[in-house]
């Protein structure tokens, strides 16, 4: 996995209203890129939204396709991924279609029109502005949503300069995801990735580390953290 390719792993800690133990099993399987217990979790979702066309739902199964990318890249399988963003985006419109002033929705869409940009023809200029609005949009309407700030981040990182890319914001924004929530692992993971490239490498171990201490199961991590401990000491 090249480092390039990581702007299409994007994090999601979204609380459902009424969580259960899928959302659990869905979790442990995106950190342990095990695409067969997501997929299962996928047909569930999708069943239990037949019945009941609800906002949760919705957003239940938008969060486990964005999960399902984040699998399928740790496997290299990027027709996958492709897939997922894809299912996924039809699935987040309809979560905003039915609560516009969802900051949970929002986000999840703009990740995921995220994950699919880099994996299409002109994807950039197809989803990358949209990406970026939904998530400004759900920064505007929960600003103590920390997975919204770490998408806007790395839309910032991943961006020219002369497309609105600005590496100085990618870091505020990642920063003010972890004060948001410092137990999340996501926002200290690409903390660490930015650490890396701008070469500051105490910081990175510093972040990776305590990323790994927080959940020590996802291979995002690990693959980050092998990233790290190659770099030059």
């Amino acid at each position: 996995m090249k480092l390039a390719l990581l702007a299409v792993i994007l994090s999601s800690f979204i609380s459902l209203t009424t969580p259960d133990d899928s959302v659990t099993i869905a979790r442990k399987a995106r950190d342990r890129g095990d695409v067969k217990t997501l997929q299962a979790e996928i047909t569930k979702a999708e069943k239990s939204l037949e019945k009941t066309k609800s906002l949760d739902d919705y957003i239940r199964l938008a969060l486990f396709y964005n999960w399902m990318c984040e699998a399928a890249e740790s496997s290299n399988n990027r027709g996958m991924v492709k897939e997922a963003a894809q299912a996924g985006i039809a699935v987040a419109e309809k979560a905003v279609e039915l609560n516009p002033t969802s900051s949970q929705a929002h986000q999840l869409l703009a990740d995921l029109l995220g994950q699919l940009a880099p994996n299409v023809t002109g994807g950039g200029m197809k989803y990358g502005q949209r990406s970026v609005n939904e998530a400004d949009k759900a920064i505007e309407l929960d600003p103590k949503n920390a997975e919204a700030y770490v998408t806007r981040a790395i839309s910032y990182l991943y961006t020219p300069e002369a497309f609105g890319g600005n590496k100085q914001k990618a870091l505020e924004f990642f920063s003010k995801a972890k004060e948001l929530d410092p137990q999340a692992d996501s926002p200290r993971i690409w903390l660490a990735l930015f650490y890396l490239e701008a070469g500051k490498l105490n910081d990175a171990r510093r972040e990776i580390n305590e990323a790994r201490r927080l959940n020590p199961e996802r291979k995002f991590a690990q693959f980050v953290y092998e990233q790290v401990s190659a770099s030059k000491k």
